[in-house]
Parts: structure tokens; sequence; C-alpha cells
């Protein structure tokens, strides 16, 4: 008998006998790896010893792949291992593998330096003419111009056969459903971020909340709109050649695009005008703009489009040759009501010295309301997790009773629709697309389509799973990116944190074009670092990093590009909730995930990475006499990023209340501008632009100056909050709506209704039966106003209707050194909703409070020299009372001549003027304390009482008597209201107080 450590070799036994004790001493050694939350344990499994190469290869566990890994790591690791395994490998190569590959196989390429480029991995993209081209913004070569990024946000409203109904795919909790709450991160922050920074930004779900929707297509268009083709368009004869058609309801099978026809014209001669297409808004606002067009061998990559607006005339090229029988994005754009043909069309201009062909059908304006229609059919097919996507059976129900069922819309605006229902509406194929399932499962068709959807819009050779060689829309997707958040909850305030997924392993670990499914997890890995770091650095020091999981789920494995699935949070749980209803929390998430993506795209092309700026502040919009005046900014830098350095400016006009234009640039920080007209408000916003693209705007400016009135009257905006509602944590847990709703920035879409389950043990039974944090439903669909930092305009319009010049500042701008107040006849200082909140960075610190040691200053020396002043807002005392604030409550006590009384004064919203000051106010107005579609709500506004023998109240609130506003007249005059001036909903009102605040004023 031969045991088997006979048949092998001399050699072989050293080896093992090496493997044995290289082993022993690791595991007499120290841990290694330390461990990580949710990974599981990693340890060293096992070690090969090749003695005459000197080779000592180390194998880890397979949880080494899921946390991030650097070069820096790996030599650390190396030289511990060299150090427990002594001298008798001093001399040999130490080699880390994992799951089959090299260590180093799993450390990014942007963090390479010593390792060898994974060429596999990179890609040239060559030299691109983008699908849309807008004319008046700039190429950011460091940033994602010509770059495709196709994204979602993760599930929406969809038809579950089973039940017969339409239905959340989660459970509303803590105000908000994971269907629409990532929305809020993409629509209000991300997919802006990314098309500023220069990139196309394709969308499975319809994008814009306008619920109003004008179709106008050449063969039937909304009511009163039309097509109007101009001279010198000759149309070529396009029979057979299916187009778009208007349908109110979609069915099962029913393709809008191949229900209908497009047009084909050249123009005949250099002289055509092109195709106008007018249409009749309903409603005065913001509306998406889609165009749609044919396919044909002849297109041209060039087509001029010309969207007039109330703001203006914005010009794109539109590349003809992808992108086709589809709606195709432009921009979101201010129309005013009704036809108008020079600032609310969109004109196709035709050249006239091409040989190419210029195809067109519907353009589409608005998001509208949902008009697919689902019933169950004979059978059902059951639910199955997106895990089990690539492997398991599906398994089918039969329908044996004898209900007649009636087809049901969702009742829902479009953009709370999961992406089956868009896709459809989009003209996408049903069979290879967002149907997979048969019109049998409308919940798997919905996650598996989001996949399939970015395969489709590539086309041949990465074209669906289906179909791989269909070619579909000719569109080079970069990466794909699917948000989402997680269930989960923990006990105290300990965050469930941040998860990555992404898919290496399916079809041999290639992509169709022979690249590296590796590239998914660079780009995980890269944006969540990038989310975790950064909030760390700015809310939470120990935010919970979670696992990079190599799965396949259903997002993650589908798309034919790097793909990244993300689970920001848990939405289940209170603690990770504090930060997620942070627009400043939203707005660090998407910028992170931003910067990750232009990290992983430009190490993948081998190019240098700039991030744009923030958006500039210290704004002040000054006069300089006659019409003239000068507007002024500061850059802020990022304290997070180093290369976010402004190099330029954008400054953007509005005239009235239409549209803002097109933007100039500049490279200086103050420009002076010559006023067309007097009377007119003419507003304005700056941006900040450097090689990796464009920032959000700064807040907005006002100014109008009076032909026959030389007063002028300094409108400063001190509301700068944006911040989160309040909480309460402990025998009841949830969100405070009561105390403070918090404020969105601009605004929020993602709210449901208040939340009503505040017991920690309510357990989660079933989604209508969500447990602890479960919320009304009664706000879907309503898009809740913030601030949208242009209350000046409101203000301002106001007084300039009472006859009155005014230019404004920003209240950093008002509170700075050396600021001169003199020369006007009055401030108005809007407070707004600013309060006190726990500061960015800092959090034994407050942002946003009020009266700052300059503005307590300047309104002293303003005052005591004979001023006038308007104060409004709905925490005028209560922040300086909550903060313990003994010097301001002093300043406002003596220099103001009030003090605070109470912070929940009133929730009606109606007052009434007192005797005394009945000669001089109007004697009742109203405020808002209730949803309002343009304006925000007052949940707390403050009770106020006069100090001082010359103070007297104003108004008081109708329900209780409790005093809303304190009037002084001394040696100065000064009117402090509790509640915002802008929350007035009616313009009359508004008109008719500032005009007798402004005549008390003369007194």
């Amino acid at each position: 008998m031969v045991f088997p450590f006979e048949m092998i070799s001399q050699s072989e036994r050293k080896e093992l006998r090496l493997e044995n004790k290289a082993m022993k001493r690791i595991n007499d050694g120290f841990d290694l790896l330390d461990p990580w939350l949710y990974m599981g344990p990693m340890h060293v499994d096992s070690v090969e010893v090749n003695v005459l190469e000197e080779e000592l290869d180390v194998f880890l566990s397979p949880n080494v792949t899921m946390i991030p890994l650097r070069e820096a790591w790996i030599t650390s690791l190396k030289y511990a291992l060299r150090n427990l395994t002594g001298r008798r490998f001093k001399d040999y190569e130490i080699q880390l593998f994992c799951k089959g590959k090299a260590l180093e196989k799993y450390v990014p390429l942007y963090f390479r330096e010593q390792i060898p480029m994974d060429s596999l991995r990179m890609k040239d993209i060559g030299l691109r003419n983008p699908l849309v081209k807008r004319v008046n913004q700039g190429v950011f070569n460091s940033g994602l111009t010509n770059h495709n990024i196709a994204l979602w946000a993760s599930h929406g409203y969809y038809y579950e056969s089973e039940l017969d109904r339409w239905e959340w795919q989660r459970a509303r909790l803590f105000g908000t459903v994971e269907d629409i709450y990532p929305f809020a991160y993409t629509c209000n922050y991300l997919v802006p971020m990314l098309e500023d920074a220069g990139a196309n930004v394709f969308v499975p779900r319809e994008r814009d909340t306008q619920i109003h929707e004008v179709i106008v297509d050449n063969d039937e268009a909304s009511g009163g709109s039309e097509i109007i083709i101009g001279k010198g368009i000759r149309q070529i004869e396009s029979s057979g050649k299916k187009g778009f058609a208007i349908k109110d309801t979609l069915f099962n099978g029913d393709n809008p695009f191949k229900m209908g026809t497009w047009m084909q014209v050249q123009a005949s001669d250099e002289n055509s005008s092109g195709i106008t297409y007018l249409p009749n808004i309903p409603e005065a606002g913001e509306y998406a703009v889609y165009v749609s067009y044919g396919k044909i061998e002849s297109a041209l990559d060039n087509v001029s489009y010309r969207v007039n607006h109330s703001g203006g005339s914005t010009r794109f090229l539109l590349n003809q040759q992808m992108g086709y029988g589809t709606w195709v994005y432009l921009g979101t754009f201010h129309f005013s009501k009704g036809k108008n043909i020079q600032s609310g069309s969109v004109v196709i201009e035709v050249p006239s010295n091409s040989t190419g062909v210029v195809t067109t059908d519907a353009i589409r304006f608005g998001g509208g309301m949902g008009n697919v229609a689902r019933r169950p059919e004979e059978s059902y097919t059951k639910r199955k997790w997106s895990l089990d996507d690539n492997h398991a059976e599906n398994s089918e129900v039969e329908i044996n009773d004898s209900v007649s069922y009636v087809y049901k819309l969702s009742g829902k605006p479009r953009w709370m629709e999961a992406g089956r229902y868009w896709l459809q509406y989009a003209g996408v194929p049903d069979s290879i697309v967002y149907s997979l399932n048969e019109q049998k499962n409308d919940y798997n068709d919905d996650y598996q389509s989001r996949g399939e959807w970015v395969n489709y819009l590539m086309g041949n050779p990465n074209g669906p799973t289906k179909a791989p060689e269909f070619q579909g829309l000719n569109i080079p997707i970069d990466l794909a990116f699917a948000f989402h958040t997680d269930a989960g909850t923990t006990p105290g305030d300990s965050v469930v944190g941040t998860l990555g997924i992404y898919s290496s392993v399916t079809n041999e670990g290639r992509f169709p074009d022979g690249k590296s499914k590796l590239a998914s997890r660079d780009l995980t890995d890269l944006v969540q670092s990038q989310i975790v770091s950064d909030i760390r650095l700015t809310f939470n020091d120990e935010w919970t990093r979670r696992a990079m999981w190599d799965k396949q789920y259903s997002e993650a494995y589908r798309p034919n590009v790097p793909t990244m699935l993300l689970e920001l949070l848990s939405h289940q749980n209170l603690a990770d909730m504090k930060y997620g209803l942070d627009p400043r929390f939203q707005f660090t998430v998407a910028r992170a995930i931003y910067k990750g993506m232009v990290r992983f795209l430009s190490a993948r092309e081998g190019r240098l990475a700039v991030i744009k700026p923030l958006a500039p502040d210290h704004l002040s919009l000054t006069h300089r006499g006659g019409k003239s005046v000068r507007l002024s900014w500061r850059p802020v830098m990022d304290p997070l990023e180093e290369s976010a350095v402004p190099s330029g400016y954008k400054v953007y006009q509005r005239i009235e209340g239409n549209g803002f234009s097109n933007g100039v640039f500049t490279s200086d920080t103050s420009m002076v501008l010559e006023l067309p007209d007097w009377d007119t408000i003419y507003s304005f916003k700056v941006t900040a632009l450097n090689e990796g693209g464009e920032s959000f705007p700064c807040e907005t400016l006002s100014v109008s100056l009076n032909s026959s009135s030389d007063d002028l009257v300094l409108v400063v905006n001190g509301f700068d909050r944006v911040g989160p509602p309040a909480f309460v944590d402990g025998e009841t847990a949830g969100v405070a709506w009561w105390e403070d709703e918090g404020v969105p920035r601009n605004s929020d879409m993602s709210h449901t209704g208040k939340q009503y389950d505040y017991d920690r043990s309510s357990p989660w039974l079933d989604d209508d039966s969500p447990g602890h944090g479960a919320s009304h439903a009664d706000m879907e669909g309503k898009i809740i106003p913030g601030n949208n930092f242009d209350f000046v305009f409101t203000h301002g319009k106001a007084i300039r209707d009472a006859g009155y010049s005014f230019v404004s500042v920003s209240d950093e701008v008002f509170a700075s050194d050396g600021f001169e107040v003199e020369p006007y006849k009055a401030v108005d200082l809007l407070y707004g909703e600013e309060r006190g909140i726990e500061s960015l960075f800092n959090s034994d610190e407050k942002q946003y409070r009020l009266f700052c040691p300059g503005t307590r200053e300047v309104l002293k020396k303003y005052l005591l020299s004979g001023g006038n002043v308007l104060i409004s807002g709905a925490y005028i005392g209560t922040d300086a009372a909550e903060n313990n604030d003994s010097t301001t409550i002093e300043f406002l006590k003596e220099v103001l001549h009030f003090r605070w009384m109470t912070n929940h004064a009133d929730n009606v919203g109606n007052l009434k003027v007192t005797d005394k000051a009945s000669s001089l106010f109007l004697p009742s107005l109203s405020y808002n304390t209730e949803y309002h579609p343009d304006i925000y709500k007052v949940e707390s506004p403050d009770g106020i009482e006069p100090v001082g023998d010359d103070a007297f109240r104003i108004f008081r609130y109708e329900s209780n008597n409790v005093s809303a506003g304190v009037g002084f007249s001394g040696d100065y005059q000064s009117i402090i209201l509790g509640f915002p001036f802008e929350t007035i909903p009616s313009e009359k009102e508004r008109a008719e107080l500032m005009k007798q605040i402004l005549q008390f004023f003369q007194r």
C-alpha cells in the first residue's frame, strides 16, 4: 500500500512543510485583517510555496474583495506577512490572491501609482458627436462633455396583478417611500450636476414633475397647438415610416411610436424659415421639452433646434444618427400661458446646403399624467427576487375567478410611475426590454427592464440580453447607475450605512466589447468611497461603510456597461433618515456620486479629472446712478475638493417673472450693467465654471429703478436655510412635523404624508402596515415648495408697485465690514424660515442663525441715524430664545423694540389689525399655513410683543389674539412681522401692505 505522502516528490514535501510552517506562523500572529461591519470573517485561507521561484502565495478569504483595496494597504499587508513568516521566507516574493485574482487587480485604476494600468478596463472614446449639444454650454474637457450616463432612481408606482391594484413597491416610512425618495436626489441634484458637467443623462422614468403635458405632432396635436411649416421647406414622401401618434390610453402591446407617422424635410432655398412647433401651454411654469424624429440612412448629425421660451432662445444641435423613435430630452424651460411663437415654441432649422435629410416627429412639453392602463391577464407570474433573476424559474399562477377585471390607470403623475410604463410610452420594444414576463408581472418587468433599456440605448453588439444584435438607438453609454435605499434597522443611534453592488462574473467577466467587468467594481469603489468619505467629513464621522457585493442583482448584471447599484442608507432606520431627510445631505451625496463618476471615467480614459466649483456667494446688486447697477460676488472654495476652483463665471438675467437668459460669461467677480428700462424688475443669478463644469446658481437678487422717484429701498436676503425637519427620539421616535417641517432646497417631491406610528417596537407586518415610521399618503404627488432663493423678487415687486426703487444684497454682504446702508430710504430684511440648525463640519455650532454680530451692528448704526427697517420671518424671536442668546435678545428689545412670546403662535393663517394700527394698515390679511403649490407653509410663526413706549402692536393672529407684528415710531421707524412677508398668498395684499409700511416710514 502506498501512502499519499509517499506519492509526492521530495521538493513537494519540502514545499508542503514550508506551507504548514508559514500558515502556523500566520495563525499564531495577530489579526492581519481588521473586521468590518456587515462583511463577515476575513482571514488567510491558505498559502502555497514555490521553492524554486522563491514565491510565497497567500490566498485570502473571498470577503476581502468587499472592502476598498489600495496599493498602500496591500504593501503593508505584505510587510506584515513577511514579519510573521520569519527569516525562512525573507527572500521570498509574497503574492496575495483573492477569488482567483492577484489582489492588485482589485485596486481601481484611479488609485494606481505603481501597479500597471489594466488595458481591459480602459477605453478610448475617440471623437464623438453627442446626441444633444447645448450650443451655449461650454466644453468641459476635464468633466463629462461628450459622455452618456444612464441612471435611475429606485422603483416607482406599479400595477400588482395579484391584488389588481396600483401600489408602491416599498412601504411609506418617515414621510416618504423608496419609490420616489431617491428621485429627490437624482432630480434635484445628481442629474443637473452631471448635465452641468457636460454629460447627456438618460433616465428610464419621467424626469419632469410638471403634471401638464402638451404634444405637438404632425398627425395630431394637443388642443390649440400646431405645426407651422415655413417657406422653402419641402416634405419628402415617407409612407410606411411609423412614428408617434397621440393615444389617450395605452394598453398591452401598444407602442405610440408605431401608431403614427413622421416627416422628412429638406430646404429648397437659402431663405427657408424652418419648421415651428407651437404649443398651447395650459398654465405658466417650467416644462421639460422632448423632441423625437425618425430613422433614415441619410440622417444628419447636427440638426439645429431652437427652443424659444420666456427667458430667450436656447439652441441645440441634435445628432439624428442616434436616439431615433423615442423621446429625446433637451432641457426644462419657463413658458408663459397660451400660444406665443416668439417665447413659446420650438423651431427646427432645416439647412439648405446639406445632402442629408431632416426628420421630425412629435415634440412634447411637460411630464403629464400616467396613461398606461393595466389589468390582470389570465394568469400572473409570481414575484421574483432581483438576486434570483439570472437563474430562478418563473412561477405562474392561473386566475380562476369569474371577475371581469377592468383596465386601471395609476392616477399618478407620470414621474411617479415605474420605469416599465415610461418605457412603453417612449416607444421601447416590449418583448426584449420592458415586458420580459409577457405582461404577467409588472414588478419583475420593471426591475429587469432598467438594465435592458441601457442595452437598447446602445444596440449591437451591446443589445438587450434576448437580442444582443438588435440595432437599438446607437447611443454609446459610458456607465449605468441604479440609486436605491435599503431596509433594516439598528438599535439606538447607529446607522445602517452605504452598500455598493456590482457584477463581474457573468459572461466570463467580460462585456460584449471585450472589456473587463472589473470596471464595474472600480466604479462602485470610487462612488461608495466618495460618498462615505464626504459624509464622514461633513455629517457623521462614524458613517457605516458596508460591503461591495459582487452579486447577480438584475440591475447590476444586465447592463452591458460598467454599472453600480447603490443602497445609500436604510429608509427603515430612523438614525439613517435623520440625515436622509436633510437637503444638505442629499446635495453632499449627489455631489459625491458625481465626483466618483468623473474620477472613474477620467481614469478609464487616461485623462485629468476636475470637479466643478460650488456656487458663488456674497452676491450684491447696488445702484451706481441712472439706470446703472453693479453686480458682484465671491467664489466659494470647496473644503472637500481641491480641484473645484472657479476660473470664470456666468451671469444669468431675468426680466419680470419670465425665465432666465442663457447667461453671459465673465472672468471677473463683478459686472456693471445698464438696465434697459425704468420701472422693470431685473433679476440676476451667477454660476461658477472651470474645466470640470458649471456650478449650481447662487441666490437670485433683483433690482427695479423708478423713473420718477429717488427713494431707494434695500432688500436684504437673509433666508439661506435649507435643512431637515425636527425629530423626536425618546419613548416616541420619528419626524416632529408639528415642530419644524424643514426647508427643502427649491422643492421636494418625495413627501408622501406625515408619520403616524412613532412606536419603535411596532413591527413590520406588510407594506400596508409597516410599523415604526409608518406614514400617510395624502401628500403624494404634491411638490412641496421650499427655499427658492428668489424671495427678493416677491418683496421687490411689492416695493416697485408701491412706487419705489429697490436694490438687493445677500445678508453676508449686508453684515460685512464697511457696508454702507445710510443711502437707503428703508431696509427690508427678509428672514423667511431662517433658523439656527446644526452646522455642517462642526456639530457644536449652529448654521443659519439670525441677527449675526455684523447684522446687529449695521442695523443699529442705520437706525440710530434715523433709518427705517422692515424685518419679517417665522423665527425672528425664536432663534435667539432657543439658543439662549442673551446678546441678541437684548438687541431685539433695545434696538428693534420687540420681545419673543412664543414660536407656535398660530396655525390658521388669518391676521387682524389692532385698533391702534387700524388707520395705518389693512384691516385683515392672510399668510400661508397649509400646503400651497407656490409658497412654503409656515408651521411655527412667532408671537412677538412690543417693548418701549413708542412700540405698538400692529396685527394679531385671529385664532388666539397673540400679537403677530410690532411697530415702532421714535427717532427711527421699524416694522417687525412674526411671519414671512412672502407667504402672503395674495399679490394684491402684499402690494397694499408694503405700500402702507413704506408710507409709515415717511411719517
